[in-house]
């Protein structure tokens, strides 16, 4: 953990991201403007996963820091924004536009509720803007992890989540794709720390297009469910 001081921030914003210069222009004021009515010090780290515009260049001239990532996939980002990250509390979030930046307000008043908060589209007032095949795959892949594992929240999917720093030391993440995120939830229930969850309705990107791929998603949450599961 790194050394308290004056010039330290207290969050750490943690955005995976390639190839999102044109969403980045117009997200990074918005997501500032929102962390200055919280009050405390805070950082944005943009993780660029290899770009191949200006996203780096973008990210900079607004202010954040910006880290390459060494590890392929979106696992790969988020540990290295956890490893660059100096806050006590880290927040991810997508840059693309689909996470607004107005949703991290209540996920940082939720904050004294829970070691660990996930903005979701599956609680009451949440909402999924997206295609009905990723719609279904993100349903039955939630529903199925939730009864087999006995997790108490709806979405496990989500990637806009506030942590605790401490989760992120003690447990240690492995995966290298989107199935991070439930490898986290996993081991954090397992662990005893507390998850709780606010609504926030996701919506489509922005500019350019997604870097999901449908069926290697699915694998890879399956894969993970067989791992945490056996």
């Amino acid at each position: 953990m790194p050394e308290a001081g004056p010039g330290r921030p207290v969050l750490s914003v943690i955005i995976p991201a390639m190839n999102e210069a044109e969403n980045l222009q117009s997200l990074l004021p918005a997501l500032q403007q929102t962390l200055a009515g919280l009050g405390v010090p805070t950082e944005v780290i943009v993780a660029d996963g290899g770009s191949t515009d200006a996203t780096s260049a973008v990210a900079g001239e607004v202010g954040a820091r910006v880290i390459r990532q060494v590890e392929p996939g979106y696992g790969g980002a988020l540990r290295a924004g956890f490893a660059a990250a100096r806050g006590d509390t880290f927040l991810t979030m997508d840059g693309d536009w689909s996470h607004e930046p107005d949703v991290i307000r209540a996920l940082w008043a939720a904050r004294g509720g829970a070691d660990f908060v996930i903005a979701s589209r599956y609680v009451p007032g949440g909402r999924a803007q997206m295609g009905w095949v990723r719609l279904l795959l993100s349903r039955i892949l939630n529903v199925t992890y939730r009864r087999i594992l006995d997790l108490p929240v709806r979405d496990l999917s989500s990637g806009f989540r506030l942590y605790r720093r401490r989760i992120l030391e003690e447990i240690a993440p492995e995966a290298t794709d989107f199935d991070v995120l439930q490898e986290i939830l996993v081991k954090a229930v397992g662990g005893g720390f507390t998850v709780g969850e606010v609504p926030f309705r996701f919506r489509p990107r922005g500019a350019g297009r997604s870097h999901v791929r449908l069926l290697r998603f699915a694998a890879a949450y399956l894969r993970t469910l067989w791992r945490m599961w056996c």
